[in-house]
């Protein structure tokens, strides 16, 4: 078909690719003097009215989109047997053809794909169309660097489409397990879509694979996706995947911006050594300000942590003993660290009173020694402690975000944050109701077996709500 012309205006070029819909050719529009890309029906099998209406549709959708990600659709008409839609031509490969033929992109820009394919699904999502058929053939990147989305054939207005023809149409590697069970294909369709693109960019293959489409949407429905294990993908990165793979459509990112602030997650926290715990059989108890009772007594449930403080203070106050104990003995008998043995002094007492060397206890100058041994080390100030400790268990909440199918680690760990920073500037309050709102978010979330505490994140819950008032009750 090189050379022809449709509808007295697009002259076919170039050959750029074959796929189930049909044909793209390069072509150059001779009424603008441009260069277009040509979608082309190879034929009008079946109904020729349904074609062409599919196409009508496909130019409707994508012409209400107008933006950087989003490839342009200029026309769309009909010439003899063939249907055709116009576009913006992008010098670039898709990611499918960018995989095969270079192998897997840096982390780096797999997350810049992760940026602008976000805004392309804002865009489209924001004029009322859902996508469909999110997947790599369908997002090119052009030579400086934008990525595009096109193909928006099978893309409905949100609302008003057959979940039936939506599984049909949608590539199994790449449907949302809604659509598998029947349900309608929304908006967040499309970002479950968008993490297995996602996923096979940073593995090399889908998240799911079998050896027939059957095979592969059960494992949508049930299976959690394996692990990323590329040592150069940021935790950010591939907790941002493990969130568009969630199979409850609620727990998915729903806008860039979502995307943008996971994949910007504050790490400047200070992170001591940690090594998560082992799952426990039952949840641990985090506690709950609003359930517990108006005595300090520790409900039944936190025993095991109570002991724990326990156990520390005790070691505390032994070390503590001991201390007192050594100041004790240089302050009450410093003759007999001037004298030596005590047996010497009692005979030459009880001989000759003379021996009593009056000079000797002039050393007790040594007295200067005791007077520094209350290091800095010993008394450190409990604000900055408790700072410490803030950031320590915002570090570790934030660690269980890859594992949970809930937001609340994240939301949790940036309370704790801003309860340390709050705590560092002085404002007591305020570091409180942080406090308090991780510990009620964390504590909703494990209810409802969505998140796990680690035995160190409850040990430190506890630890810390000694410390700080409880906002409702005025620090009593």
């Amino acid at each position: 078909m090189n050379g022809e012309v449709l509808a007295g205006r697009y002259r076919l070029l170039t050959l750029l690719g074959r796929g189930g819909a049909g044909e793209v050719w390069q072509a150059e529009d001779t009424l603008l003097a441009r260069q277009v890309a040509v979608k082309l029906l190879r034929s009008l099998d079946g109904d020729p009215m349904d074609a062409v209406e599919r196409f009508r549709a496909e130019a409707q959708s994508a012409a209400r989109l107008t933006h950087p990600n989003v490839v342009a659709t200029y026309d769309v008409g009909t010439e003899g047997d063939h249907v055709f839609l116009v576009m913006e031509l992008v010098q670039g490969p898709d990611l499918a053809k960018l995989m095969r033929t270079s192998g897997l992109p840096t982390a780096g820009l797999a997350a810049d794909i992760a940026t602008q394919g976000a805004r392309a699904l804002d865009a489209a999502h924001a004029a009322g169309i859902v996508h469909r058929d999110v997947k790599p053939a369908n997002l090119l990147l052009a030579p400086d660097g934008t990525l595009k989305m096109t193909d928006f054939g099978i893309a409905k207005r949100a609302g008003n489409e057959t979940t039936a023809l939506g599984v049909l149409l949608g590539t199994a590697s790449y449907v949302s397990p809604e659509q598998i069970r029947g349900e309608q294909a929304t908006p967040a369709s499309d970002w479950y879509a968008f993490g297995c693109v996602l996923y096979e960019l940073l593995t090399g293959r889908p998240p799911f694979t079998g050896p027939t489409a059957d095979a592969v949407m059960r494992q949508h429905l049930d299976a959690p996706p394996p692990q990323i294990t590329r040592s150069d993908v940021p935790a950010e990165l591939a907790g941002l995947v493990t969130h568009l793979l969630a199979k409850n459509p609620a727990d998915r990112p729903s806008s860039a911006d979502e995307v943008a602030a996971l994949l910007s997650e504050p790490a400047n926290t200070q992170v001591l050594a940690f090594t998560p715990g082992a799952p426990a059989e039952e949840p641990l108890d985090i506690g709950h300000w609003e359930d517990e009772p108006t005595t300090h007594r520790a409900p039944k449930r936190a025993f095991p942590l109570a002991k724990v403080g326990i156990g520390a203070a005790v070691v505390l106050a032994a070390i503590s003993g001991l201390l007192l104990l050594r100041e004790g003995v240089t302050n009450d008998t410093p003759k007999a660290q001037a004298v030596g043995t005590p047996t010497a002094p009692v005979q030459k007492a009880t001989t000759a009173p003379k021996a009593t060397p009056k000079p000797k206890p002039t050393p007790t100058p040594v007295k200067t020694t005791p007077t520094t041994k209350p290091t800095p080390q010993q008394t450190q100030n409990p604000q900055a402690i408790l700072i410490q400790q803030l950031r320590t268990l915002a570090a570790q909440v934030r660690a269980t975000q890859q594992n949970s199918r809930s937001k609340a680690p994240r939301e949790a760990a940036h309370d704790l944050d801003q309860a340390a920073q709050a705590l560092d500037q002085g404002d007591t309050e305020s570091a409180a109701q942080h406090f308090y709102a991780a510990r009620r978010t964390l504590y909703e979330a494990q209810r409802r077996h969505r998140w796990q505490a680690t035995q160190q994140i409850a040990t430190l819950f506890e630890t810390i709500s000694r410390s700080l008032p409880r906002p409702d009750r005025g620090g009593e």
